[in-house]
């Protein structure tokens, strides 16, 4: 197993599916993980019995799973979606990739039409991610949708709907799998209040990445002004939002940087004060994320994985720039010569 990490099919480590050229894993900050996996293709073997093997033909259900310091690491478990081939005549160098998809994709596969009513987003969240077999993990949200005024209505498939409502709410939805491979469905706002995983070293003796690109730009809303009438009494719904939900990742957040007023005027179809302040979070959230940083490093030197949706430390970039940041996004790529992972990352704050 020149790679590195195991391929289970069904459940299971198939030794000979590890035998892959290539492995790649994206994942991203509120996105379904995808992955390929590349294998030779023997031209002298006929009828080219691998395109045919059911182990990686549609609808099989493979892990990819990377051991390290005595843990299995899930980075990924779903079914496969489809194959690209490439031929080269009469020598080597033809070469079939699997492509997959984590099991959220199986809630795209089905439009509906449904009726929330006496519910909160979280609640309608928290079902629909219960009937499709995870272990939900919700946060939870505020606006209500009484039957008597306007019920929550659901147009579209399972996944779709769920990102919908996380993102009025400033939530993201990930899948995340433990040791064992079980399933948990995070609807959450970004968790930017733990523990960081690594620390992300430049410039320094013990330095662990390669390079580090990094920008900012402040040209974004700061506030929201939002205000609704009620339709039942007339009374005035105020959802303002003066900052952000999120605590800065940094001593200085985005307000204190660019004092100036930038400011959103936001217009919903609301019945409560609480959908519509909702609402403001969640456009203040993707706004705020106003640092963006990309670099790259391999388990080898880093000795530890990188994942999306969790906080890493970043020194060596000066007292402004080092500290901790949020992974927005990881490419891990293996191949016979290395582990890189490829990480995006984002911040709401500077300074220490």
């Amino acid at each position: 197993m020149g790679l590195g990490v195991a391929i289970a099919v069904g459940g299971s480590p198939d030794p000979d599916l590890a035998n892959a050229t290539l492995v790649e894993v994206t994942e991203r900050m509120g996105e379904t993980t995808t992955y390929r996996i590349r294998y030779d293709v023997d031209v002298s073997s006929g009828d080219f019995p691998l395109l045919t093997d059911s182990r990686i033909d549609a609808g099989s259900e493979l892990a990819i799973i990377a051991p390290l310091a005595g843990t299995n690491n899930y980075l990924v478990k779903g079914p496969v979606t489809g194959q690209q081939i490439h031929f080269v005549h009469g020598s080597s160098g033809s070469y079939l990739e699997v492509r997959g998809a984590d099991t959220s994709i199986k809630m795209d596969r089905e439009s509906k039409a449904v009726i929330w009513a006496d519910v909160t987003d979280s609640d309608a969240a928290n079902t629909i991610l219960s009937q499709n077999g995870y272990t939900a993990d919700t946060d939870t949200t505020s606006a209500s949708h009484p039957e008597t005024k306007h019920a929550l209505i659901q147009r579209d498939t399972d996944l779709q709907f769920v990102r919908r409502l996380a993102r009025r709410n400033g939530f993201l939805l990930w899948i995340t799998w433990d040791s064992d491979g079980n399933e948990t469905a995070n609807f959450k706002k970004p968790p930017t209040g733990g523990d960081t995983t690594s620390d992300l070293i430049l410039n320094l003796d013990n330095n662990n990445l390669e390079w580090l690109d990094l920008s900012w730009d402040v040209e974004r809303p700061s506030s929201i002004d939002a205000a609704q009438v009620d339709l039942n009494d007339k009374s005035d719904i105020d959802g303002s939002v003066s900052n952000s939900p999120l605590d800065p990742l940094g001593s200085d957040g985005l307000q204190d940087i660019a004092p100036d007023t930038h400011l959103l005027h936001l217009v919903a179809p609301v019945d409560d004060a609480g959908d519509l302040t909702s609402r403001g979070d969640g456009a203040l959230t993707d706004a705020g994320w106003f640092i963006r940083a990309n670099c790259e490093t391999t388990v080898n030197a880093l000795q530890s994985i990188v994942r999306a949706h969790t906080l890493v430390n970043v020194r060596g970039v000066g007292s402004r720039h080092s500290g901790t940041y949020f992974v927005s996004g990881v490419k891990h790529t293996i191949d016979t010569t290395a582990y890189r992972m490829e990480i995006e990352l984002v911040r709401n704050g500077w300074g220490s």
